[in-house]
């Protein structure tokens, strides 16, 4: 019978950790509480609570994070269970070779369900030893409800909450420059950190909160913009989680899995912002600057872009996941080449610092521990396809005179997947290999309207799909036919792909 995971077990002589486990060592377990993190998800115990944990074992920040949950998951009651203890697995594909590592972690003190112990939360808005505000409330939490009531027990919304957290804070601590916070929002928004200040702001006008209070929040506390990117994929599998249980020895609720890949960009003052959480400093995986643009177009395009431009030829070569893509010597062929010849070349960013992150892409794609299917990554595929990869287009054409012709082919391979052959209901349905699969797009209806009009067989009625859906603007905020011979090279791709198949068009297009 395996124990539970907690501070008890790591005291335990019995207990010997397997050889790529680390735990803490025993002056971590009491370190005073110095973050208020909203959220408990994997993401930010793959995250945020990794980087606190890391700079905890180098000795730069000696504190730990209070939870507080917005929902009753129960995840509250496992945390206090295991005296804020859980396993991080890392596992994936880096420098040419698999790795896979354990890290306990304890860089949490407890969670407090907000719903259960708001009182609780905003008596720490009094302690001192506080310092950072991280959060992760999904991309809707960063919203304003102008309805929200600040003395609830407690406020609706995460700003809310924010708000009346900010409010106790300075009406206990005064509005000096001492008692403001660092507030590190991680939701996958852009420019997060300016909107949450905002929204703070607005509220303290809608409730008539005193105006050196706007002034304090203002002046005195740093809200940043910020870019997360690490893949932390949730609850392990039930087989899985047994699986490493049994490994490690013991029982772990939390038991969180993430790869090795990760990058915290920060958009702010690095001298400032080291001052009150110098746990920004314990990773190498941690930047820091006044611009984090570059950081956010090199996701947006490589990783991204990068997923986006290939996951149809990867689906009608008849393939699952994207590691599968990088397995098969035809498509690993293609997305090297893609991502190395024509999207990184298009970027208006420091070229060594694209190259050095479109690697770490191609090496994250090979993580055999991840199974991200294909069909996910088609969700919403035309705005998809616009938003990462337009203007990749427009940019390479713009550069060289001409357009990409694998990331031709590659929205030739889109269009050729989203070819719905029958609608059931509301449902949209494609066809492969005598299988149906869903097309869960928007613009679903827009694409069976053409394709009912097309013949297949005819040159000419296929080159007229083409054109009237690359001149569409309303799905591309441009006129993709404009671009050059774009438009002749999308129906030379398509007509190979249905008169010899995808796979066989790819491998003759990429011996040209």
């Amino acid at each position: 019978m395996l124990q539970p995971l907690n501070r008890q077990l790591l005291t335990l002589q019995k207990y010997q950790p397997i050889h790529n486990l680390q735990t803490p060592n025993p002056a971590q377990l009491d370190y005073p509480e110095k973050v208020i993190q909203f959220g408990s998800g994997a993401l930010l115990r793959g995250f945020i609570d990794f980087f606190i944990e890391q700079a905890n074992r180098q000795g730069i920040f000696q504190g730990k994070a209070v939870i507080v949950n917005n929902t009753r998951s129960g995840r509250s009651t496992l945390f206090n269970e295991q005296d804020g203890l859980f396993t991080l697995c890392i596992e994936g594909f880096t420098k040419g070779e698999i790795k896979k590592d354990y890290l306990v972690t304890a860089a949490v003190s407890r969670a407090l369900p907000a719903a259960d112990q708001w009182h609780e939360v905003l008596a720490l808005a009094k302690n001192k030893d506080i310092r950072v505000v991280v959060s992760n409330t999904t991309e809707v939490g960063i919203t304003l409800q102008e309805d929200d009531q600040l003395e609830a027990n407690p406020p609706a919304s995460f700003p809310g909450k924010l708000t009346a957290f900010l409010y106790e804070r300075y009406k206990a601590l005064g509005q000096s420059a001492e008692s403001g916070l660092v507030i590190l929002p991680t939701e996958l928004i852009p420019d997060n950190g300016s909107k949450l200040k905002n929204i703070v702001l607005k509220l303290a006008e809608i409730h008539r909160l005193e105006a050196s209070f706007s002034a304090w929040i203002s002046q005195h506390n740093i809200f940043c913009n910020t870019l997360v990117d690490r893949i932390v994929p949730g609850e392990p599998s039930k087989e899985k989680q047994s699986k490493i249980e049994e490994e490690l020895g013991y029982t772990d609720g939390l038991l969180t899995v993430s790869e090795v890949y990760r990058l915290f960009a920060i958009e702010g003052n690095r001298e400032l912002l080291l001052q009150k959480a110098p746990f920004l400093q314990a990773d190498e995986g941690i930047i820091i600057s006044k611009d984090i643009t570059p950081y956010r177009e090199r996701k947006l395009r490589i990783l991204n872009g990068g997923h986006t431009i290939s996951v149809a030829a990867g689906f009608l070569c008849g393939l699952e996941t994207v590691y599968d893509c990088m397995e098969d010597q035809v498509m690993s062929a293609f997305i090297t080449r893609v991502i190395h010849q024509e999207i990184v070349p298009s970027l208006d960013i420091d070229q060594n610092m694209a190259k050095a992150f479109a690697d770490d892409v191609l090496d994250r794609f090979r993580n055999p521990f991840l199974n991200h299917k294909l069909l996910s990554i088609t969700l919403q595929y035309t705005s998809k396809m616009n938003m990462r990869n337009g203007m990749t287009f427009l940019r390479y054409y713009q550069k060289f005179g001409r357009v990409p012709v694998l990331m031709g082919a590659g929205f030739a391979a889109y269009l050729f997947f989203t070819r719905p052959v029958k609608k059931v209901g509301e449902q949209y349905l494609g066809e492969f290999q005598g299988q149906t699969y869903p097309i869960q797009d928007d613009q679903a209806a827009f694409f069976y309207q053409c394709w009912q009009a097309t013949d297949m067989q005819d040159e000419g009625s296929l080159g007229r799909l083409v054109d009237q859906v690359l001149s569409n603007q309303q799905l591309w905020d441009q006129d993709l036919k404009s671009l050059g011979d774009f438009s002749e090279q999308v129906k030379e791709n398509l007509k190979q792909f249905i008169q010899h198949g995808v796979r066989a068009t790819l491998a003759a297009l990429l011996k040209s």
